[in-house]
């Protein structure tokens, strides 16, 4: 009889061990599981959300090369274009306008600086980042723009950075060796006005005005900025003006082509996340 009782707690003892130690395995299995669920996720807002999302076009603009080779080409297309007007005399002297930002000046570090702090634009921090005067010329432009300045060229800068800014952003295009050719030369954004149009007549009026250069479709001619296919007709039907008289460089970080996205509604950060999501095209499984 001890005989049987003892083999029966050993065997219970046996049990109990074995039941434990699958508790502690199922235990030490789940602990990893939500670990590693945990580690595979991360939480944010959809502020933090909208600007990182943002991460892959500004790499792709600030470490490629052929974001470089495709401003180099627009400029060599455009000194090609110079030397073949400078040939034929103009009763009113040639002129040249170009837009700023990511046309003459780069400002990616900007943007950066949005998605680290998962943040975006807004006039008060643009305007810190302008009044460091620290934005690096685009590849090509320098040269380019010191070959027209030498060459007699008329030369204006048409941007919607504010007036208010027009101290910083001369400093910062003369730190670059950029040409300013005056301040009248600088045609910056005005209280109330909300086109380029009228700026681009006033220099086609004294001038004659034979290259226009700029990163948005508005650099060159009133686009819409909240209709994709009133956006695509006028491009249609401008087409031949591209790389004759129009010279585009990219810009995949923002732009007028964003709007569009929107259909121009001021939307808040959850609302551009998912605006994007709908307009994306994929494919059928």
């Amino acid at each position: 009889m001890k005989s049987a009782k003892t083999t029966v707690t050993i065997l219970s003892a046996l049990a109990s061990v074995v039941l434990l130690s699958s508790c502690a395995t199922k235990s030490t299995e789940t602990q990893t599981s939500n670990k590693s669920s945990s580690d595979n996720q991360i939480t944010m807002t959809y502020d933090q959300l909208r600007s990182r999302e943002n991460s892959m076009s500004t790499l792709w603009y600030q470490k490629s090369a052929e974001t470089k080779a495709l401003y180099l080409q627009g400029y060599n297309v455009a000194t090609d274009r110079l030397k073949e007007l400078l040939k034929t005399e103009s009763d009113k002297p040639y002129s040249i306008v170009l837009n700023l930002d990511e046309t003459v000046l780069d400002n990616s570090p900007y943007q950066v600086q949005n998605i680290k702090d998962g943040t975006a634009f807004t006039p008060e921090n643009w305007d810190i980042w302008v009044q460091k005067a620290a934005a690096k010329a685009v590849p090509g432009a320098k040269e380019f723009l010191q070959f027209a300045n030498q060459n007699g060229i008329q030369i204006y800068y048409i941007s919607d950075r504010s007036v208010n800014q027009i101290d910083a952003t001369i400093k910062n295009l003369e730190n670059e060796g950029i040409p300013v050719q005056g301040r009248d030369h600088l045609m910056l954004l005005e209280s109330g006005v909300k086109s380029k149009e009228g700026r681009r007549q006033a220099v086609q009026e004294k001038t004659n005005l034979v290259l226009l250069f700029g990163d948005n479709l508005v650099d060159f001619a009133d686009f819409s900025k909240t209709s994709e296919s009133d956006r695509d007709k006028q491009l249609e039907e401008l087409q031949k003006e591209f790389g004759e008289k129009f010279i585009i460089f990219p810009n995949s970080m923002y732009g007028s082509w964003e709007t569009t996205v929107y259909a121009g509604n001021k939307l808040d950060a959850k609302g551009q996340v998912e605006e994007r999501q709908k307009a994306l095209q994929g494919f059928n499984k």
